[in-house]
């Protein structure tokens, strides 16, 4: 499956985990373009010294999706060297978080910590963070000469396709 190459459809329901699935989808679907197409120099490359590595970003962003995993004792995911490896691994570890809290209810939902913090930390931590760090691989991408393909964000939609309103 090619994890994010759209946005998948909507949840069925709205709810508090409906509503943090959409912007795990949103996280997922901006990253795996964010990260389209990077060439070995691109993941080398820092705009500054003190900044991160476009290949640094993407590491820490799987950090910070696997910090949420194992909040919710989803912890069984290995760590990867090979740099691609890492990107489809954060995308299928953001897939795992989707499916996991489409069947959990608002009271399950609730009760997830991270660092003994209530679940409201996930949110404006690390995936927040992770967002952050996405929008910084599409500046660092533009420096480096080679910009991301321009999906379809607000649609979820990849590049070149085309809605009826559109056309």
């Amino acid at each position: 499956m090619d994890l994010y190459y759209r946005i998948p459809e909507y949840p069925e329901k709205l709810s508090g985990a409906s509503i943090l699935v959409r912007l795990l989808d949103g996280l997922g679907f901006r990253f795996r373009w964010s990260t389209e197409g990077l060439r070995e120099e691109d993941y080398k490359f820092r705009p500054a010294p003190d900044c991160m590595s476009l290949e640094e970003l993407v590491r820490h962003i799987w950090g910070l999706i696997n910090w949420v995993c194992k909040s919710m004792q989803l912890d069984k995911i290995g760590k990867h060297n090979d740099i691609l490896d890492v990107r489809s691994n954060t995308l299928e570890m953001i897939y795992t978080l989707r499916e996991v809290l489409l069947s959990l209810n608002d009271i399950e939902l609730v009760a997830i910590q991270i660092r003994e913090k209530p679940f409201w930390h996930i949110v404006n931590g690390p995936i927040a963070d992770a967002l952050t760090h996405v929008g910084q691989i599409n500046s660092f991408r533009r420096l480096s000469g080679n910009p991301t393909p321009k999906a379809r964000v607000f649609n979820g939609l990849p590049p070149k396709e085309r809605i009826d309103s559109e056309l």
